[in-house]
């Protein structure tokens, strides 16, 4: 089920940079917004998963200094990342389709 979770994830990370670059704690509060509250990443799961879509050439990041000191990472969704996303969101509908036909499938009672 984790995989399952981190699938999702991956999906709503590469869905929000759709909308443009983000770094990490602007793309965990936009997430929270945009879901209602109802989804919360935190640093400890976001940064892997960010570090696994980099190495696999679906975002880059690039770092900008923002304060005298202090750098952020942006992130940015990368033509391979849209191709990725859009198989995700694919992959998403087709499990939903699947889960809902079970739902509304009432089998006769076998007591």
């Amino acid at each position: 089920m984790a995989n399952r979770n981190l699938f999702k994830l991956e999906m709503l990370i590469l869905k929000t940079l759709e909308s443009g670059d983000y770094y990490g704690y602007q793309l965990v509060q936009d997430i929270r917004e945009r879901s209602g509250g109802q989804i919360e990443i935190v640093e400890g799961t976001l940064y892997p998963i960010m570090y696994k879509l980099e190495d696999a050439g679906y975002v880059t990041g690039t770092k900008k200094l923002v304060k005298k000191r202090q750098e952020r990472v942006y992130y940015h969704l990368e033509k391979a990342g849209k191709k990725h996303l859009e198989s995700l969101i694919s992959d998403y509908r087709a499990l939903t389709c699947g889960i809902e036909a079970i739902l509304k499938d009432n089998p006769p009672n076998d007591s």
